[in-house]
């Protein structure tokens, strides 16, 4: 009880305090599933809200096995409580379409892990333990819901300095920091009820150079590798100069592949997307890059795969927009697609 008081204490108090460190959890970790075992090639896609979802179904003429979704970061509360299990708004409750078919559907969780305007030493406060107990309540608030068996992305995109929630840092003692923060985040989230997979999710290409096996947490934290890819700051024009320039890049897909493989994991592409020609030299409606996607997907064990079909984030435009890499998209993904699970 004292070490359980002691936690809550740490968790709440002032983000001027001294850094203390608190008791890691008692935690085994899981028996490793290969990545064969978990090569179900699921079909996702981001959207914001279950009709959308539906609507996409029909098009596709299969059933989505996956939706990712962002939690907010607006404060602990945003983070622990999150919007789309609890008190979701009209047509976006996430945690309802879950119930609906637990067996058949999978919410894919993007979490910050820190509030946004964190305190400069956030990483070395979540590796001492002081974010613990939130932790607790994130797992918990998600078991409660019938969200216990969700894909946890932590920190996505973590390689990006554009995300100052989750950013690994720019220096080797931080990213020390953040891997023992993200260990202390899956011990702490695995409550009573709880079976997440967790998704260890870069940013493919560069950031600081650092390459993913100086940034991995560790096989006992992770189940997933994942990438997110969009089609865009590549200057080639012809499809195959651009793809060879992405594999010419830091923690390419390859990279990544290679990586998942030593590892015996299994890969994820969170986020993918063709991105609208223009200022962030987008690739414009490519049937190429679908089938480039696709054909990692196939050859490679996948978990999961989810377009970002949403002209939001800079990605400028969705499928729909798309003719050509729309016909190629539900040719490999679709009913009759050769990149989606072996039993569809």
């Amino acid at each position: 009880m004292a070490v359980a008081g002691g936690a809550t204490w740490l968790a709440t108090r002032g983000d001027d305090e001294p850094v203390q460190q608190v008791p890691a959890p008692q935690w085994t970790p899981r028996e490793h599933v290969t990545a064969a075992d978990l090569d179900t090639k699921w079909v996702g896609v981001q959207t914001h809200t279950v009709s959308v979802a539906e609507e996409f179904e029909q098009w596709l003429g299969r059933p989505l096995d996956c939706v990712v979704v962002f939690g907010a970061q607006n404060d602990w509360a945003a983070i622990t409580g999150p919007w789309f299990a609890i008190d979701a708004p009209p047509g976006q409750d996430w945690a309802a379409w879950v119930r609906e078919a637990p067996d058949d559907r999978t919410l894919v969780i993007s979490t910050a892990m820190v509030p946004e305007n964190p305190p400069e030493d956030w990483r070395e406060r979540g590796a001492a333990g002081e974010y613990d107990e939130h932790w607790r309540s994130f797992g918990s608030n998600l078991v409660d819901v019938g969200l216990g068996s969700s894909i946890i992305r932590i920190g996505w995109e973590m390689n990006g300095d554009w995300y100052e929630t989750h950013y690994v840092g720019e220096t080797e003692e931080k990213r020390e920091q953040w891997k023992e923060y993200f260990r202390r985040m899956v011990m702490a989230m695995e409550v009573e009820g709880s079976d997440f997979e967790i998704d260890f999710n870069i940013a493919e290409g560069p950031q600081d150079s650092v390459e993913i096996d100086r940034l991995y947490p560790g096989d006992d934290y992770v189940d997933i590798i994942g990438i997110d890819v969009y089609d865009s700051y590549i200057a080639p024009i012809d499809p195959a100069a651009r793809w060879q320039a992405k594999d010419e890049k830091v923690n390419s897909i390859s990279a990544v592949a290679e990586f998942a493989a030593a590892h015996d994991k299994p890969m994820s592409f969170p986020e993918w997307a063709m991105v609208a020609e223009g200022e962030t030299d987008g690739g414009g409606d490519s049937p190429e890059f679908i089938n480039q996607i696709a054909d990692v997907v196939r050859s490679r064990p996948v978990r999961y795969q989810a377009y970002f079909n949403t002209a939001e984030g800079g990605v400028g435009m969705t499928l729909a927009d798309a003719p050509e890499g729309s016909a190629a998209y539900l040719a490999r993904f679709g009913a009759s697609g050769d990149a989606v699970p072996s039993d569809s």
